[in-house]
């Protein structure tokens, strides 16, 4: 179980990072105004100033759910400690599964909740790249949903061995759809050399 657990554990940081990553030369700002003078915001600035916000929602949404996790493992270790008997270590596993069935449905709830990034402005160098990155993000973490959903039904009144077969699946399915993003981002090609200037 051991290994199956740190296996999960691994993929949800990639799949954090993978979710909420932004390419900065997609969504830098290329205005050449000074600082001296204070330029009026574009359409592109304001818009990559609410896109930086909902990520960092994302980023708060990953950070709840990994200090859930980490409290959940403390918590089965001290738990499964000698000299801790049979009862008490069964005891504590089922703890630890209704502990990581509650944070999947948390972090299930938050995303959902989240909602979709505000879509780019038309009209700048850059929006086609952006919007394909968006929808890559978009369907990836709607795969992940949809995944962390089925464990979290598969997780409850679970058997230790229906309850392994749950996180395997749960990691087929992720690494299925961590595949599907890197193809669609692959498929975008070079990102932009000037995003935010007005398209010609």
């Amino acid at each position: 179980m051991k290994s199956i657990f740190k296996r999960s554990i691994a993929v949800v940081a990639v799949v954090a990072a993978l979710g909420i990553s932004i390419p900065s030369v997609a969504f830098a700002d290329s205005s050449t105004a000074s600082t001296s003078v204070t330029a009026t915001p574009t359409a592109w600035t304001t818009w990559h100033a609410t896109w930086v916000t909902y990520v960092h929602g994302l980023k708060s949404i990953n950070a709840t759910y990994r200090s859930s996790m980490s409290s959940a493992r403390t918590a089965l270790q001290a738990a499964i400690a000698p000299p801790a008997t049979k009862a008490e270590r069964q005891a504590a596993f089922a703890n630890f599964g209704t502990s990581v069935q509650a944070a999947v449905n948390a972090r299930v709830a938050a995303i959902t909740g989240a909602g979709t990034p505000p879509p780019p402005p038309a009209g700048y160098n850059g929006t086609a790249y952006v919007t394909g990155i968006q929808s890559a993000n978009i369907a990836f973490r709607a795969s992940v949903v949809a995944a962390q959903t089925v464990l979290s039904l598969a997780l409850t009144g679970a058997t230790p061995q229906e309850a392994r077969t749950a996180r395997l699946t749960y990691e087929q399915s992720l690494g299925s759809a961590i595949t599907a993003r890197s193809t669609a981002l692959l498929a975008l090609g070079t990102p932009p050399t000037k995003p935010g200037q007005p398209s010609s």
